[in-house]
């Protein structure tokens, strides 16, 4: 009897070890989340240019971003911000040139990145209709976001 009680308390105190092992690792993968690089719109034939750049130390984050009409005509906004990443997703706010404020949430999904854009407080409406929701690509080329000539 004492040889099975000796031997089930090793069994469960191995279960217990495993168990809390899977839990750290668990969290781990979580927090190593990387959503450092360059996103672009993953739609070819959208009638947007969406442009975002993650640097990320860490879980903190400094991004900028901006959008403009495929044709190049109007206001093109752009904006930087700050965040975390946290629960396997990047969460930050930001402010645009047209100091509009706003929250954003990127996600990994099937298929890219979608991108989640509210505004909080509205200074400017004329670019309000580029925020919203985007399925983004991850690329390899890092940009600097400065508007284009002319604007």
């Amino acid at each position: 009897m004492n040889s099975f009680s000796f031997f089930f308390r090793r069994i469960l105190g191995l279960i217990g070890i495993l168990v809390l092992t899977g839990i750290f690792l668990a969290r781990a993968a979580d927090a190593e989340k990387n959503f450092n690089g360059h996103y672009d719109l993953a739609d070819a034939k959208a009638d947007r240019v969406f442009s975002l750049e993650v640097e990320q130390t860490g879980q903190q984050t400094a991004i900028s971003f901006f959008i403009s009409s495929i044709n190049g005509k109007g206001p093109v906004p752009s904006g930087k911000g700050k965040g975390t990443v946290e629960d396997g997703h990047l969460s930050f706010e930001f402010k645009d040139d047209f100091n509009n404020e706003g929250t954003c949430i990127l996600e990994a999904v099937p298929g890219g990145y979608r991108i989640q854009m509210t505004i909080t407080e509205l200074a400017d409406a004329n670019v309000a209709h580029y925020y919203g929701n985007y399925l983004l690509k991850k690329t390899d080329k890092p940009v600097s976001h400065k508007k284009p000539k002319g604007e």
